[in-house]
């Protein structure tokens, strides 16, 4: 292009010169007021024609000149991203031959070469928290927050070292900073409600859960999702109800109801703040309708208690006699009937009927001890030694009522959700039996018999209230 231009600049030259011995014309401008500048024509063709040209050269020169700036700076960037992509691919080679100090020997430089790095600074934190490094990992993850702080990779990590390093309320503080933002990613979400759940924020958590679980359409997923936004509700009122909000624990527990009508912690405990209340006629409904929703003996246990406190036994066995009736011949509720006899001392009775039932079904320590205690009370000590030797032989933990359906694990007292796998509503009445699919039952450590009494009200009331 450029010898095009002095192709034509020198014919228009030769062009100019003729021109000017054709036309010997002058022009004259007065310049000042006293002062006149007489030009021939051809001067001023002449002048015009040299900066129009140069001004022509000024542009192409600068384009030129950008040009050739742009391709040594793509030139410098290709290298760069190749040396980039080099020290990349030698930091995942030392990574599978599991040469940790090496990787991270290679990132460090490499991040020291490229410090925008976002895949390797990401890469370099994890590496650090891996090897026990929680402070560098934090360091490194927080410099990569400094160019995207909405990238979730690198929120997820940055937490993930905060957690390492115990320092639970930067996480939360973290993910609570991203939540306000309308931040939805479910993965964040997911973790932000795991950490609220483990630190007991139920009430926090309840709002996570909620708009985790309208992100997910209809189907089994969210079914899940429902299920736990249920049990979060749950923990939400026996919260309340424990801080002596009953109103707003009833509200909390008809919410969970609502989703799930036979979700039992949830009416358990909406029976108990409706006792509490003074609304007993209300509560014993509610325990009425769970007991024929669900099947589930915790709330005849509960009405059990219930008669007790009112002094009331005939109404106990008015109630478990009601129960067989409708399920004639269910040792569960007959083992029940044989306990409440022995409660209101009518011996005879209760033995009798547990001898009826003894060989049909499988049956765990409660139940022998139970006939053990009755026979040693009546000194028939050959029988009761057989009972107690029957707990031995069992290796079960012979005196804990309760027992997680999903964990196997045997429980001192009842509770809305299993302290070992962390699930709500399985939670069952072992009713004297061993848990179907029992091998080898869980115990908690420090595990003890306690009176049925404290079943439910200590649980609701929390520590510390009676």
């Amino acid at each position: 292009m450029t010898r095009i231009l002095l192709l034509v600049m020198l014919v228009l030259a030769v062009a100019l010169v003729k021109l000017a011995e054709w036309n010997d014309q002058k022009v004259s401008f007065q310049i000042l007021p006293h002062r006149v500048l007489t030009l021939p024509q051809m001067t001023l063709i002449v002048l015009a024609f040299s900066l129009g040209a140069a001004l022509v050269f000024l542009i192409h020169g600068l384009s030129d000149l950008l040009g050739w700036i742009k391709t040594l700076r793509e030139s410098r960037e290709e290298k760069r991203s190749e040396k980039a992509q080099a020290l990349w691919k030698r930091t995942w080679t030392e990574i599978n031959r599991s040469h940790m100090p090496q990787a991270l020997s290679i990132l460090e430089r490499l991040v020291a070469l490229f410090p925008d790095h976002r895949e390797a600074l990401l890469l370099y934190g994890d590496l650090k928290r891996a090897s026990g490094d929680t402070v560098g990992a934090i360091r490194i993850h927080r410099r990569a927050r400094v160019f995207d702080e909405e990238d979730v990779r690198l929120i997820l990590a940055l937490a993930a070292d905060y957690e390492a390093a115990a320092r639970f309320e930067d996480a939360l503080a973290l993910f609570r900073e991203y939540f306000k933002k309308e931040g939805r990613n479910r993965e964040v979400l997911e973790e932000y409600r795991r950490l609220l759940i483990r630190g007991e924020r139920w009430e926090e958590a309840l709002s996570v859960q909620t708009a985790l679980a309208r992100s997910f359409e209809k189907g089994e997923r969210r079914d899940r999702e429902v299920s736990l936004l249920v049990g979060l509700r749950f923990e939400v009122g026996s919260l309340l109800h424990r801080q002596g909000n009953t109103e707003g624990a009833r509200r909390a527990f008809r919410g969970a109801l609502k989703i799930d009508p036979s979700f039992t912690p949830a009416r358990l405990g909406l029976a108990e703040a409706q006792i509490v209340e003074g609304r007993e006629k209300e509560g014993i409904e509610n325990l009425q309708e769970g007991w024929g929703r669900t099947s589930e003996t915790l709330y005849l246990v509960r009405l059990e208690e219930f008669y007790l406190e009112k002094g009331n036994p005939d109404a106990i066995l008015t109630l478990y006699a009601k129960a067989l009736d409708r399920r004639p011949g269910n040792v569960a509720l007959t083992f029940h009937k044989a306990r409440v006899f022995n409660r209101l001392g009518m011996e005879e009775e209760s033995l009798s009927l547990l001898e009826a039932i003894e060989g049909e079904a499988v049956w765990g320590g409660e139940f022998y001890r139970l006939m053990g205690e009755i026979y040693e009370r009546r000194r028939q000590m050959e029988p009761a030694l057989e009972c107690f030797r029957r707990i031995l032989s069992l290796d079960l933990p012979y005196d804990l009522p309760y027992g997680c359906k999903n964990c196997h694990t045997f429980l001192p007292e009842w509770g809305g959700r299993c302290p070992t796998c962390g699930q709500w509503n399985t939670i069952i009445r072992t009713d004297g039996q061993v848990l179907p699919g029992t091998a080898t039952p869980a115990v908690l450590p420090g595990s003890h018999s306690l009176p049925l009494r404290t079943a439910y009200q200590e649980y609701f009331a929390g520590p510390g209230i009676s």
